[in-house]
């Protein structure tokens, strides 16, 4: 194998700094992220600079000034053009039924549309992940911290006085005592359920909230509710392919049923996003749900390319 000599180091940096600064430009296509692939598996090297890349940008929340080098045809647009340019972007990407999410490329842990995955942390902790859920991981001697920016995923902990484990989401935290909870990003904030032992839920400047087994609460960028009782097994029931809703919002079971199909579905208005729905639905069988819903409440749709649907 040759050697990998500091000038050519220093090139590869460069090259992994520009796809990261691309992927996090909410410009990123798919294109972007098939070729992004194909560069990572061009050696060990390429993985590691893009490894790098992605920690330094988190570490720093921005970018070493770099950027990508532009081909003929691809230079910045201005003005109405661009904003063309833009709106046909747009337009394929729903012609393709895909949407490219540069965040999870730079979680430690990320899921795909309809994908779940089970990852054993290096304290022997379990963590199951719900589709389109990006988790990232800060162990040290001292604590055990994690960020989940998206999704929902359920945490088995391996008890350890002297390493507190906290998961991070918006606003807020979660403190485990040797315990299993969910925590969920939801259209309106961040649903914690408790299933076996104690939590401390705290928002920012706020006094924590204890939730013990069978408990749930929710928190937004303000408040926090109380804790509730809950049937923490169907609460938790989409582990086995299921959802089970009594009179929730429709906005959070199209956000569910988002996790588990090509395109979007997405709902005309608030009027409509509130509106109470139940029933027990199969997340391998989105378009059930999706009948269901319109059948149950008595709405209309409209199909886009790529698989979007507008209720009203």
């Amino acid at each position: 194998m040759t050697p990998v000599t500091p000038t050519d180091s220093l090139e590869l940096t460069r090259q992994a700094n520009a796809w990261v600064a691309r992927l996090t430009s909410g410009q990123a296509t798919a294109e972007d992220a098939r070729a992004l692939r194909e560069w990572c598996a061009t050696s060990a090297e390429h993985m590691r600079a893009y490894k790098e890349a992605t920690q330094l940008w988190k570490q720093l929340g921005q970018l070493p000034a770099a950027t990508p080098r532009r081909t003929p045809g691809r230079r910045l647009l201005g003005g109405g053009l661009a904003a063309a340019c833009a709106l046909l972007l747009g337009f394929a990407w729903l012609q393709a039924g895909q949407h490219v999410d540069g965040q999870a490329w730079l979680a430690d842990v990320s899921t795909r549309v309809g994908e779940r995955r089970e990852v054993v942390l290096e304290d022997g902790s379990r963590v199951e992940l719900d589709a389109r859920t990006r988790l990232d991981l800060d162990f040290s001697a001292e604590r055990r911290r994690l960020v989940l920016s998206g999704g929902a995923a359920v945490f088995h902990v391996q008890h350890d006085a002297s390493r507190p484990f906290v998961v991070e989401a918006d606003n807020g935290s979660v403190t485990a005592l040797g315990t299993v909870f969910e925590v969920r990003h939801q259209p309106a904030g961040v649903r914690v359920t408790c299933s076996e032992g104690v939590v401390a839920v705290r928002l920012a400047d706020q006094p924590p909230r204890r939730l013990e087994a069978g408990q749930q609460l929710r928190y937004d960028t303000r408040t926090s509710s109380a804790p509730a009782p809950v049937n923490s097994q169907e609460a938790l029931a989409w582990r086995q392919d299921l959802l089970v809703f009594k009179q929730r919002p429709l906005a959070e079971l199209v956000d569910e049923l988002n996790r588990y199909r090509t395109g979007r579905i997405v709902l005309a208005d608030a009027e409509t996003a509130r509106r109470p729905v139940s029933g027990v639905f199969h997340l391998q069988r989105p378009d059930e749900a999706l009948a269901h819903i319109r059948s149950s409440l008595g709405l209309s749709e409209t199909r886009l390319p790529g698989g979007w649907i507008v209720l009203r």
